[in-house]
């Protein structure tokens, strides 16, 4: 008997769900979606090559922080999802507990048709989740044309932690759901579908809430000056937006439409009284859905936008990295190894048949800094980075040597120093303190800048100072050895292929000729820019593709939550439109009722995450400067050209879902 009665609560629950499928199916498609997006958000992490892609773990960290971001909108989403669900059943269930069906029988359906549920939109969203990631690496690898330093794999942690995400949020809704029947009464679930919304509240406070955790957010992106702080907050400013834009949405809209109510010039007019009074009462359920549009939508600007500036500026990077093909370092080098590593560098250019352009050779020494106004403290040793003040480094020339590779001929006092700031960002002062003693500056236009110092992150000053003494009274603090860094740069004409075969010949050479009687280095390193081109191809190629990935993800998840949101709200409008329609409204006027509405929730998302990006966009350039891309110019052209891209394919996909909700309601409108 027992057995038969709980075959009977399968077979009722599956009839629920397969009688309810309109708006069950929708909720699905959803679930589905966002499980996908979690798993490939979990499984993209583990995938990534750390040692062979450079800055492997930053970016392997970045998709884990990115899934636990998903994870909290999969939480926010479901829920408001499921509360739809409920207020369109409970007349059914209402139905069931007059008809003789305890509420613990109804709970018993509600676990199971909860269960099938999660079954079918876990099992179904891991299983897309893997097919779409295949999709994807063959797609775009084959489109890029790259070897992906990111591995497709399918990680047992990436499974299991999907699993227990959806099963604990499907859990929670079930435990929501159980309880609502509980507490009402069964003439208020016969009628709780048909119950009109109460005009929803102004939160205040929680309006108030809101504004400052997007303010905060806000406020950390803008104010943020150093690259490697805009990494450690990013994901903070993130969480702070979030949840700001989700209670902006739910309680500032409501209290920015009551102000517009209390307006009676502006309120007591045919069209503003439809859309403001339809958009008061449908807000409540409006703004999760509404607040979740804008967050995707937000997520797939930033990824495109920033991975998509890497991509396309790497021939720039190149030449800002590489100002000229071949560059030579060496540590410690005395004169006998300076002179071998010209002869090879020569001997080498000779045998392809190039003469060496533009040839820089000099030796100095690098140092850090810690800089608080115009007082430097050199770092290490004794000295500790205060974090009042700002990293800097220091490269140092004697005046003797800078005389020789730049042909001028300065004079410096004891106390006095060149300075050389290509940046410009040293303040117009004629004095600055290192390690208490005192120093007058003068500047010298004539550019030290290299390939380098162009791609620190932080701030670089080129500084000649008159003698080895005072080399020695600035470094000595630190505990580095005095041994100078000797640099051999040169170009040719040539093309890519010339460049790298000069590069690994001269690389070659050195491996073959040293140990060198009478030679002697501490290190030595030969780079070219063509060799170099084909890292940088396969690290910002990879994190191109993974901006692809992550967009394609994202607008997939934006079009099931629009297309859910359009149908789910749908079916609310119908019997709304319909009774305007029975009490005088004309036809017209419905349809420029629900087209108003329609535009303005359609704006309304678009605007705020093209808000959020302005807002982010400082800071974003700060994390592109981490890799070494610096042109302003060519970000911001790069994130407007994806605005406009994608903002055209959010068109597309609001004016291919709108039609389903126009359908919907004006088959109850005729």
């Amino acid at each position: 008997m027992a057995n038969r009665s709980r075959g009977f609560y399968w077979k009722l629950a599956l009839t629920n769900l397969r009688n309810n499928r309109r708006v069950y199916l929708p909720y699905i498609l959803s679930s589905i979606g966002i499980a996908m997006m979690f798993y490939i958000m979990c499984a993209l992490g583990p995938g990534i090559d750390q040692e062979n892609m450079y800055g492997g773990a930053s970016v392997s960290s970045m998709m884990f922080l990115g899934s636990i971001v998903i994870g909290i909108f999969s939480v926010l989403f479901l829920f408001y999802t499921n509360s739809f669900i409920m207020k369109r059943r409970k007349k059914e269930l209402g139905l069931y507990n007059i008809l003789g069906m305890e509420k613990r029988h109804i709970a018993k359906v509600i676990l199971r048709e909860t269960l099938m549920v999660a079954v079918l939109c876990i099992v179904l969203g891991l299983g897309l989740g893997i097919l779409f990631s295949k999709l994807m690496f063959l797609v775009l690898g084959k489109v890029l044309g790259l070897e992906l330093p990111i591995a497709f794999i399918v990680p047992s942690s990436a499974v299991i932690s999907t699993v227990a995400l959806f099963f604990c949020i499907f859990f929670a809704t079930m435990l929501y759901n159980i309880l609502q029947v509980r507490l009402a009464k069964p003439i208020e679930l016969l009628h709780g579908g048909e119950t009109g919304e109460k005009e929803p509240k102004a939160h205040w406070l929680l309006a108030v809430l809101g504004a400052l955790l997007l303010g905060s957010g806000y406020y950390i992106a803008v104010t943020i000056t150093s690259p490697l702080d805009a990494l450690m907050f990013f994901f903070v400013a993130v969480i702070l937006v979030i949840l700001g834009t989700y209670l902006l949405f739910m309680t500032g809209i409501t209290a920015m439409l009551k102000i517009l109510k209390k307006n009676k010039k502006f309120y007591y007019k045919a069209t503003h009284f439809t859309t403001v009074s339809g958009m008061l009462y449908r807000m409540k359920q409006n703004a999760a859905g509404l607040a979740s549009i804008c967050i995707l939508f937000t997520a797939l600007l930033v990824t495109v936008s920033t991975t998509f500036s890497l991509y396309t500026s790497m021939d720039d990077l190149i030449r800002t990295r590489y100002p000229r093909n071949v560059l030579i370092l060496s540590r410690g080098a005395n004169d006998s190894a300076k002179e071998a590593i010209q002869t090879i560098a020569e001997e080498e250019c000779e045998k392809v048949g190039k003469e060496p352009l533009q040839l820089l050779e000099r030796s100095y020494w690098n140092c850090s800094m810690n800089r608080i106004g115009n007082d430097f403290t050199p770092l290490e040793g004794a000295y500790m980075y205060d974090s009042s003040g700002s990293y800097s480094t220091f490269t140092l020339f004697t005046l003797e040597e800078f005389n020789r590779f730049s042909g001028q001929n300065e004079t410096l006092g004891d106390n006095e120093l060149l300075l050389s700031d290509p940046r410009g960002t040293f303040p117009a002062d004629n004095s600055i303190t290192i390690s208490g003693r005192e120093f007058s500056i003068r500047r010298t236009d004539y550019n030290m800048d290299d390939g380098e110092g162009s791609a620190m992150i932080y701030d670089i000053y080129y500084v000649v100072v008159p003698n080895m003494e005072t080399v020695e009274f600035i470094l000595e603090p630190t505990g580095n050895v005095l041994d100078p860094l000797y640099s051999y740069d040169f170009d040719i004409d040539g093309e890519q292929e010339d460049i790298a075969a000069l590069g690994s010949a001269i690389r070659y050479r050195f491996s073959e000729a040293f140990p060198m009687e009478g030679v002697e280095f501490d290190s030595l390193q030969a780079e070219d820019s063509a060799s170099s081109y084909e890292d940088f191809f396969s690290l910002y190629g990879g994190l191109f593709f993974l901006g692809l990935f992550l967009g394609f993800l994202f607008l997939l998840g934006t079009a099931l939550i629009i297309y859910y949101k359009q149908v789910s709200e749908g079916y609310e409008d119908a019997r709304r439109f319909s009774i305007m329609q029975k009490v005088g409204m004309s036809h017209k006027e419905v349809k420029k009722s629900i087209h108003s509405q329609i535009l303005l929730v359609f704006f309304l998302p678009l605007l705020t995450a093209v808000l959020h990006l302005a807002f982010a966009f400082p800071m974003l350039q700060k994390i592109l400067a981490v890799l070494n891309l610096v042109n302003v110019q060519l970000i911001l052209l790069s994130t407007l050209g994806c605005v406009i891209v994608f903002a055209i394919a959010y068109a597309i996909i609001y004016a291919i879902t709108a039609k389903t909700y126009y359908k919907i309601v004006e088959s109850a409108a005729d």
